[in-house]
């Protein structure tokens, strides 16, 4: 009798097991809080000297859908925009566009493909320098789409998206999060850039050689991909979708191209959200219907298609978020933050910037917001940098790589999640392709953390 083979179960029954565990947690680690205060600009923060016990307050496993339902909730302007981009995503694709100029693009550029991974890792990290990641869920069939085009897997697709916007995102350049925690450390917003560019440009670096060692390996070698048998990915095969470009098409690439054009300049200019994002898409999937000459009724049956193809990605999200609702009813997340704090301080001073940045990973997985994150670990970090002799700067750096890379490894991280519902890949095939990288991220950073210990900057 054959032994049955380990299934990795479905997406939702993983948040499912994360939601029972961090319930179990809530009656472990005790309850506590810091006293919040707000600034004369405005900000609330904690008061770092302020800590206390407080009543626990656990949260009980029948509780859970209670907290789903909440968390699908607080993330409906994420949820709904999502399912607007799905429907409107689904349109354009209906018209054979992409699919005729990926065709076009795979004839032209055979033995030229290892140019593409890096050049579309640094357009999305570019643009993450300003942006956030979950703006870019809608992109990841595209990306799949584009990789199939190169002759990789989906794995790549998603990675030259995601991590592209993650590397822009957590290196925090011009982040709104990087000014948030300066603010709180009384630095100048947006100060100390230059060692920001040169993060991005290391983290760029290392992590284009790494989808590029991964994307030839599997190319080369299909049973090395960590797709290599799983069902249920989406896929794009460019021998069965030999779409040829009629005169219609390069009406419908106009119209992308326009909107694109009009969504990135919005986003700069104006800092649209992901709320504009999906009416700009709306607009997109409406107008490129018509200039294709479909009916009200063919641009209305694509997109709710759209709309259920990507509803898996959008109630993810939702579910994801029903993590950080529970831990915050359970009051333990101070608890978390004072105990880390305390545990600073059995190292010694050339290795606190480094476990910083740990400190921020783990806190990461509890509050998965930026801002949330900031205001409890900043007023904490600041006096245990200044009696540590690390600058505030430092301290500023460690938090904004610390926020950026649980964003790609966590269960409940919102855009991770989406894009991996929006494409069929499952959490265990993820990991083991990002693991190696997440680990390298934090190496990495731990250098350029020491490298700032150790240049005083500022």
């Amino acid at each position: 009798m054959s032994e049955k083979k380990f299934k990795m179960p479905h997406s939702y029954v993983i948040i499912f097991m994360l939601l029972i565990f961090v319930s179990i947690l809530t009656y472990i680690i005790p309850a506590g809080e810091y006293t919040r205060i707000t600034t004369e600009t405005g900000l609330k923060m904690v008061d770092s000297t302020s800590y206390h016990l407080v009543k626990a307050n656990p949260v009980g496993v029948w509780e859970i859908p209670n907290f789903v339902m909440k968390g699908l909730i607080k993330q409906a302007n994420i949820i709904f925009p999502l399912l607007v981009i799905g429907g409107a995503l689904e349109t354009v694709l209906s018209t054979g566009m992409f699919h005729a100029y990926c065709n076009k693009l795979a004839r032209k550029c055979s033995g030229k493909e290892k140019i593409f991974i890096p050049a579309v890792l640094l357009l999305f990290a570019i643009i993450g320098i300003t942006q956030s990641t979950n703006k870019f869920i809608g992109f990841a069939p595209l990306g799949v789409m584009l990789s199939a085009t190169l002759g990789y897997d989906a794995i790549v697709g998603v990675a030259m998206i995601l991590l592209g916007v993650g590397i822009g995102f957590s290196t925090g350049i011009l982040a709104p999060t990087t000014a948030i925690a300066q603010e709180m450390a009384d630095l100048p917003a947006y100060s100390g850039m230059g060692l920001r560019i040169v993060a991005f440009i290391l983290f760029y670096i290392v992590t284009a050689a790494y989808i590029i060692w991964y994307g030839e390996r599997a190319k080369k070698d299909p049973t090395k991909s960590v797709l290599y048998g799983v069902e249920g990915v989406e896929t794009f095969d460019l021998k069965d979708c030999n779409v040829e470009i009629n005169k219609k098409h390069p009406l419908v690439l106009g119209v992308v191209v326009i909107a694109f054009g009009i969504l990135m300049y919005g986003c700069i200019k104006y800092s649209w959200g992901l709320v504009e994002t999906a009416v700009c898409f709306m607009w997109l999937g409406f107008i490129a219907g018509l200039v294709y000459g479909y009916t009200p009724s063919k641009i209305a049956s694509c997109f709710v298609k759209g709309i259920k193809g990507m509803a898996s990605a959008a109630m993810i999200v939702g579910l994801g978020a029903a993590v950080a609702l529970i831990l915050q009813e359970a009051k333990v997340l101070d608890t978390v933050v004072y105990g880390l704090a305390n545990m600073l301080a059995w190292f010694p001073n050339f290795l606190k910037a480094p476990v910083m940045l740990i400190m921020n990973i783990i806190v990461n997985g509890f509050v998965t917001s930026g801002t949330g994150q900031a205001a409890v670990v900043m007023p904490v970090m600041v006096p245990l940098a200044d009696v540590s002799g690390i600058t505030r700067q430092t301290a500023v750096l460690a938090y904004k790589l610390g926020d950026g890379f649980c964003n790609y490894i966590l269960p409940h991280a919102s855009a991770l999640m989406g894009f991996l519902g929006a494409t069929g890949i499952t959490y265990d095939r993820w990991m083991k392709f990002m693991g190696k990288l997440f680990l390298i991220w934090v190496l990495l950073g731990s250098l350029i953390l020491s490298y700032a210990y150790f240049i005083h900057y500022a």
